[in-house]
């Protein structure tokens, strides 16, 4: 089944990152329930890569979190406590930049759907697996100049897109 194939891949992502498997194994679920509550269907096109970046985020939220545990534990000076006071005032978004978050990923996800599909395939592999050249290369059977032509023009094409 397509959906236990890709909640594997999400696990062994997180895990590549140093996730303990009960913390890839929650932070996975979380990106499989904000995926299905945002509307989104497992066979849409752009699910595989969608989940890859809530996973991501996700990771981002726990490892601020942890830190922020860890501040918490620490005995704290004045200088701490203005340090740790000032990267939660800097975590905090503006009013209007959720909004903005949601319509640049709407945008980059438009223009990765967009993309021919070995430049797409190669950008995913390489952004969202985190492959090598090589690996992407040995997998798509071409060349590692080749990966490099179609990384180069996706990120062009994304960069576009974001100065339009």
């Amino acid at each position: 089944m397509a959906t236990r194939r890709l909640r594997q891949e999400l696990v062994a992502f997180l895990l590549r990152r140093g996730q303990p498997a009960e913390t890839a194994e929650d932070i996975v679920q979380e990106a499989f329930l904000r995926f299905h509550r945002a509307g989104n269907q497992i066979d849409d096109a752009d699910a595989r890569p969608l989940l890859f970046v809530i996973a991501k985020n996700l990771l981002k939220d726990h490892w601020k979190s942890a830190g922020r545990e860890q501040a918490r534990r620490a005995p704290a000076s004045p200088e701490d406590l203005e340090t740790v006071g000032q990267a939660m005032a800097d975590d905090a978004p503006a009013p209007d930049r959720g909004l903005l978050g949601r319509e640049q990923l709407d945008q980059a996800l438009t223009v990765i759907r967009g993309l021919p599909p070995r430049t797409r395939d190669a950008f995913l592999l390489h952004r969202f697996e985190d492959l090598t050249y090589r690996q992407i290369a040995d997998r798509l059977g071409v060349s590692v100049s080749m990966i490099e032509k179609h990384l180069a023009e996706a990120l062009k094409r994304l960069k576009s897109a974001r100065d339009d």
